[in-house]
């Protein structure tokens, strides 16, 4: 009785340590993945916004899914906001003849801050900015095909500072 008893607990806690460690490879292959993801998110991001900077279309492209809609409120002189739509052919031509007419030093090194705040399943969301421009753009980048691309793109000036009087 006592035999069976203690073959019963030590089933029972290889069964355990087993499940444990498949639970353990699992989110081990798991975080792996996001951490090459993550690297690719980044790496799609980085291609849109220094592919802007550098005149670099081949990068722009590279990063944009060919649905792409990029999106900002504005406002016209009278003070009315419209929604501006641009398109991925659009920013793939407009990077390739930017004259960087708005970069804060057009001569200058770009240094970009990419912020992944989520990533679930083939879905993320990014927020970059730049030394170089008054916005940031909050991105909503997709795996397509094995390939992250950047599917929505909503972007915005950063607030002026007010001065101190």
């Amino acid at each position: 009785m006592f035999n069976d008893y203690k073959t019963s607990n030590v089933m029972k806690f290889i069964k355990i340590s087993f499940l444990l460690l498949a639970l353990l490879l699992m989110c081990g292959i798991s975080s792996a993945q996001t951490a090459k993801d993550k690297l690719a998110i980044k790496e799609t991001t980085l291609n849109y916004i220094e592919g802007y900077f550098y005149k670099d279309a081949a990068r722009m492209e590279k990063a944009l899914h060919p649905e792409l809609i990029k999106r900002s409120i504005q406002k016209a002189k009278d003070g009315t906001e419209f929604v501006i739509n641009l398109s991925a052919s659009y920013m793939v031509m407009r990077a390739g003849t930017n004259t960087n007419r708005h970069a804060a030093n057009p001569d200058g090194a770009i240094e970009s801050k990419v912020e992944i705040y989520d990533v679930v399943g083939n879905a993320a969301t990014v927020k970059v900015s730049t030394n170089q421009y008054n916005f940031v753009d909050y991105l909503h980048i997709g795996k397509f095909k094995g390939e992250w691309k950047i599917v929505n793109a909503f972007w915005a000036y950063k607030p002026k500072l007010e001065k101190k009087q």
